[in-house]
This record gives C-alpha cells, sequence and structure tokens, in this order.
C-alpha cells in the first residue's frame, strides 16, 4: 500500500511541521517526534499529523480530490 500527500497536504504538513519543531526538546536521532496518520477509506485516504510532544493533531486531508 502507498500512501502520498498532494501538494495541498504538503503545504499544510509543512506548516504544522514548522508550528512543531520543539527545539528545546531532545527528539532522538532521527527527530521522530512527528506522526504521519493515514486512514484509507472507501472513497479515499483521508491524513492527519500528529506531534508527539505537545499531543496536537491536525487534519491535512484535502477533500477537494475527494
Amino acid at each position: 500500500m502507498k500512501f502520498e500527500l498532494n501538494e495541498t497536504e504538503s503545504k499544510k504538513a509543512e506548516e504544522f511541521l514548522e508550528k512543531h519543531r520543539h527545539p528545546e526538546v531532545y527528539k532522538g536521532a532521527i527527530g521522530g517526534h512527528i506522526n504521519f496518520i493515514f486512514t484509507p477509506t472507501s472513497i479515499s485516504d483521508a491524513c492527519s499529523i500528529h506531534c508527539t510532544i505537545c499531543d496536537a493533531e491536525e487534519n491535512i486531508t484535502d477533500y477537494s480530490h475527494w
């Protein structure tokens, strides 16, 4: 199974990543504090992004492509 972000979703993800850098916290060698959550549906795939440090989550799904 392959999950991809389109241009709109990528832009939303980049904005989320910029807000959730958390330079004050050590995040390990690979900085793995951000999770992408893909949920396959019968129509298309929904995508959320989650910060494990502050527990913020945002739905970045571009519903205009459904």
